[in-house]
């Protein structure tokens, strides 16, 4: 859901939208909503050239907004509290999914000077929670910084870059791919 842009006009419009160059991204997310919630999406063209996942009805968007916590602008969002209250397996799934939203790698993570994984994020809070389930996992992660507008925290130890890789992992095709580059960069240097 940090991807995403949802607009409630009260009584009027109720939809969750979520952008994104790959197609297949927007399928598997697609198949989740209809999987947890029930709620056909449809996926069409965008105007600046990427797609976009559409999921409509007050049921479901009031559904996602509760579970999720949501809260905008952006920066009042925190962690959701049924993550908090969930077991590491689940805080991990979450982790997953805001990498996935928020989190990033070198575009040629085998061959760059500098190997890290990123979190990037304007709510503070978020990246605390998720620093420490890193943390409890016994990474080292960076302190969080402000920088150019967001807050940030990397990963660039060694060994916490290839626990990443294999433990938590990617369910975005272009992101599963640099994980394995990086992964591979670190391994077969």
């Amino acid at each position: 859901m940090r991807d995403a842009s949802i607009d409630v006009r009260k009584g009027k419009n109720y939809e969750i939208k979520i952008a994104q160059r790959e197609t297949s991204w927007l399928r598997l997310l697609q198949t989740l909503f209809h999987k947890e919630f029930e709620a056909r999406g449809t996926i069409t063209k965008h105007a600046n050239g990427t797609e976009i996942l559409r999921i409509n009805g007050r049921s479901y968007v009031e559904k996602i907004l509760d579970i999720s916590d949501f809260e905008t602008p952006q920066e009042f969002w925190d962690t959701p509290k049924c993550i908090k209250e969930q077991k590491v397996k689940i805080q991990i799934h979450y982790l997953k999914g805001f990498f996935d939203a928020e989190g990033g790698l070198p575009k040629k993570p085998d061959t760059a000077k500098q190997k890290y994984i990123s979190f990037s994020q304007k709510n503070r809070e978020s990246l605390e929670f998720i620093r420490q389930v890193l943390i409890d996992q016994s990474c080292q992660p960076t302190n969080i910084t402000f920088c150019g507008n967001v807050w940030e925290f990397r990963l660039t130890r060694k060994n916490n870059l290839l626990y990443f890789c294999k433990n938590i992992g990617s369910w975005h095709k272009d992101k599963q791919l640099r994980l394995k580059l990086l992964n591979d960069g670190i391994t077969f240097p």
